[in-house]
């Protein structure tokens, strides 16, 4: 599936080649922004792998993937109203606020590193509940 998601993400590269044409971009802001893109795809991608190891029907897992992946997203709305200790940590934990340093063409270690234990968490998720529904 993430082999998918770098083909169909290397397929839109003329756009950005596009904007460099007659505007101000740079090879760098480009590349990152993609290896952004897919880190995030992996995540939604893990997510979305461990939430088809809960159940049987495809769109309840469909959904609880969207499900999932909406609360990771909207997390800093509630980290907006939450007192300093606790905004914090739900500012951190936000799956998209952390992709916006990867469009501005910035890679900071914490971001990549998040993407990718927030992949092995889901991914070690599916994998065990699939242990469990083994030995049932």
């Amino acid at each position: 599936a993430l082999a998918f998601l770098a083909v169909i993400t290397l397929l839109s590269i003329y756009m950005p080649l596009l904007i460099k044409v007659r505007g101000k971009i740079s090879w760098s802001e480009i590349l990152v922004g993609y290896a952004g893109l897919l880190l995030v795809g992996s995540a939604v991608l893990a997510i979305g792998l461990f939430a088809s190891s809960l159940g049987k029907n495809m769109l309840i897992s469909a959904l609880a993937t969207l499900g999932i992946t909406v609360l990771l997203g909207n997390i800093f709305q509630l980290a907006k109203r939450l007192e300093p200790p606790l905004k914090d940590v739900f500012r951190e934990l936000d799956l998209w606020m952390r992709y916006q340093d990867f469009m501005g063409g910035v890679v900071t270690l914490k971001d990549v590193v998040y993407y990718l234990a927030v992949s092995y968490l889901f991914q070690l998720l599916a994998v065990k509940t699939m242990e469990a529904k083994r030995w049932q």
